[in-house]
């Protein structure tokens, strides 16, 4: 695994690593927007509900993730 995935929750970093906008967006966040997500996944209860909160954040902003969280 990419050493940039550190400390990531294993089904995170797996989930980054299958879409490739992902990593260049996650990057780009704030530790405060970094730290929101990691936790969103920590919570997630499956493999799809990962997926769906990786997707939410990738693309040109971090979308409604974060916007939710009043973070954006």
């Amino acid at each position: 695994m990419d050493s940039g995935f550190i400390g990531l929750p294993l089904g995170l970093g797996i989930a980054m690593m299958m879409n490739s906008n992902t990593r260049a967006d996650y990057d780009q966040l704030s530790e405060t927007e970094k730290e929101h997500l990691i936790l969103k996944c920590k919570d997630a209860r499956s493999k799809d509900e990962v997926n769906r909160i990786v997707n939410s954040f990738a693309g040109n902003d971090a979308g409604d993730l974060l916007r939710d969280a009043k973070l954006r």
